[in-house]
């Protein structure tokens, strides 16, 4: 069947093209009455308005992408963010960035067919959130190009990814080589509420380490809970509490460190004097708190995230493939030898 046009829903909705074209570019030129008769005629009909006629009626020639994550405010999903405008200023193109967030993972994919039912984008870049495949299935039946900032790709031309299993290996072996034998883990339940396996693989990591060194696993230096800061601080106030408490902790990312970090200060314990703590990310406050972490370079993840989507729009018929660099241990002042 045909998609529905402009003029099949003013026959509907018994009005004229005019008054749907009004009801479409929200002008108030329309009574709450007539206007509820067009939305109505919409939703029956599933019209979906298309992106060229939407930019005809308003003058505008500009395109838009979205990004969609789980969070904007915390430092990593910044950096990201960061990333992608930088790669957008060096288009001569005009790219809108539209911001989505998914406060709530039971709305994820509803959120997601919001996007594509309104038409608002033309790609979609998609940051730490598991994508089903109905759902990206639904995105290319739209004609919506799309980018996964993910923690697991399929060898996917379209995905940029960190290795999280070689990361916790690196971050863990770092406090292996230093002399630490007593050395415990601090993540994000898993699997997390997003079905993001994130921690799970960075957990692998640890495990991978512990056993390349022959130091037997210890479930009570394994903390897991909620993502943040607050949570990993109560978390690591338990760890202090074991007859024989770790000398080092790897937290699953640098905002956790800092909160195991504050947890041992406040026990009277010095890091790195009596405690090593290393991170994940290497987002910018860690630079000012000399943490030492694992550096994921998450501002270039969507600098080259956004590069793929650009050349999916502009030249589809030539998109390169593009990898972040490996993986880097930055050493600072919050891990030394074991004394």
């Amino acid at each position: 069947m045909p998609n529905p046009t402009i003029y099949d829903v003013a026959k509907a909705a018994g009005v004229g093209v005019g008054t749907v074209s009004r009801v479409l570019n929200n002008s108030t030129r329309v009574s709450p009455e007539t206007q509820e008769k067009v939305l109505n005629a919409i939703r029956e009909l599933g019209f979906r308005r298309s992106k060229v006629a939407r930019q005809l009626s308003t003058g505008t020639q500009h395109r838009n992408i979205g990004a969609i994550m789980p969070y904007i405010t915390p430092p990593s999903f910044v950096e990201r963010l960061r990333g992608m405008q930088m790669a957008l200023n060096h288009q001569d193109n005009h790219f809108n960035l539209i911001l989505y967030t998914v406060s709530d993972p039971d709305r994820q994919h509803e959120q997601m067919l919001a996007i594509i039912d309104q038409s608002t984008v033309d790609g979609l870049l998609i940051t730490t959130l598991n994508v089903s495949d109905e759902q990206r299935d639904l995105l290319t039946q739209a004609g919506i190009p799309f980018v996964l900032l993910s923690d697991v790709c399929a060898d996917e031309a379209n995905c940029i990814s960190p290795d999280n299993i070689y990361g916790g290996t690196l971050a863990t072996e770092h406090l292996l080589k230093l002399g630490h034998r007593c050395v415990a883990y601090v993540g994000d339940e898993f699997p997390n509420s997003y079905g993001v396996p994130t921690s799970e693989l960075r957990y692998k990591g640890y495990l991978s380490a512990l056993e390349e060194y022959g130091i037997p696993f210890n479930s009570d230096y394994v903390a897991l809970g909620e993502h943040g800061e607050e949570t990993a601080y109560k978390l690591t106030l338990r760890l202090l509490e074991l007859a024989e408490p770790p000398t080092g902790i790897f937290a699953m990312s640098d905002i956790q460190a800092v909160g195991c970090i504050q947890a041992i200060r406040e026990a009277g314990l010095r890091v790195p004097e009596d405690i090593s703590v290393i991170g994940f990310d290497d987002v910018q406050l860690s630079r000012y708190l000399g943490l030492t972490t694992i550096r994921q370079h998450l501002e270039q993840s969507g600098y080259l995230g956004m590069q793929i989507l650009l050349d999916m729009l502009i030249t589809p018929d030539h998109v390169v493939s593009r990898q972040l660099p490996s993986l880097e241990l930055v050493v600072r002042g919050t891990t030394q030898p074991l004394r």
